[in-house]
Parts: structure tokens; sequence; C-alpha cells
């Protein structure tokens, strides 16, 4: 199963890589509207992802007449990662500028917690502390997963 590849032209692959990251940017922005989110979402994720694009699509020009095969099992983890950093993400950041802690997505859906409005629900700090980690983990994943993307001729 580790071996399972998907094979597909480079031009093409540029392309579902530009429409995964728009998409993904887009999730990630509707899965929190907060400041500590946004900060993240809007301030940083759009510079990585346009590096990361930019990277990919000098690549993909030099090799433009080859294919790419891509390894499933790095893109399974980038997803999970991807739904994990969301689920972590803030969701309710009332009273954030007095000094609370933000309520994550995971315990606003599984819990009590509203999304938005104070709440006395105690935090999950173990599941807020890893949002910074999570979305640079998923950075990295995605990084790791086009640098594994073997390069053939057809």
């Amino acid at each position: 199963m580790l071996k399972a590849r998907y094979t597909v032209s480079m031009v093409k692959l540029g392309w579902l890589l530009t429409v995964y990251l728009c998409l993904s940017l887009g999730l990630f922005i509707a899965a929190s509207f907060t400041i500590n989110g946004a900060i993240i979402y809007i301030f940083i994720l759009p510079q990585f992802y346009g590096a990361v694009l930019l990277w990919w699509w000098l690549r993909v020009w030099q090799n433009r007449t080859k294919v790419g095969n891509l390894k499933q099992w790095i893109w399974h983890i980038v997803l999970a990662l991807q739904i994990l950093a969301m689920l972590v993400s803030p969701g309710n950041c009332f009273g954030a500028k007095q000094g609370d802690r933000c309520y994550s997505n995971l315990q606003i859906l599984v819990s009590d917690v509203s999304r938005t409005g104070p709440n006395l629900a105690p935090h999950w700090t173990f599941v807020e502390d890893a949002f910074p980690g999570l979305v640079l983990a998923y950075g990295v994943a995605i990084v790791v997963g086009l640098k594994n993307v073997s390069i053939v001729e057809k």
C-alpha cells in the first residue's frame, strides 16, 4: 500500500496543486472567523502557498513534457494534517483581548461551547496549543509531498 502512486502530466499536476491550494485556503478561512485564526490564515498561509506555487510552477515549466508520480500515502498525511489543523484552530476567541484563551473548533463541535459569546467551560489547552504546530506540520507535509514527486519521461 505504501508504494501506491498516482501518475499525471506535470502541467495537470500543476493545475491540480493550484486548485487544491486555493480550495484549501478557502476551507481554512471558513474554519475560523477569529483574530488568532486570521493571523495565520490571511497573513501567513497565502504567502506560504504562493511560494510553494511559484516553486512548483518553475519545476513544472522545466519538466512540462514529463509526468510526475505522486506518492499517495504522503498526500493522505497532508489531508489528515489539514483536517486536524482546522479542528484545533481557534473557533471562539471571546475575551481574547482581555487575555482569555480561544476555544478550538473541536471543542465547539463536541461539547456545549458556543461559537460566539462568553463560555464557562474549561479550556482544552492541549488541543488549543496544538494549533500552530499542526499548521506548521501541514506546511512541511506539503513541501515533503512535492519534493517526493518523481519526474519521469512519458
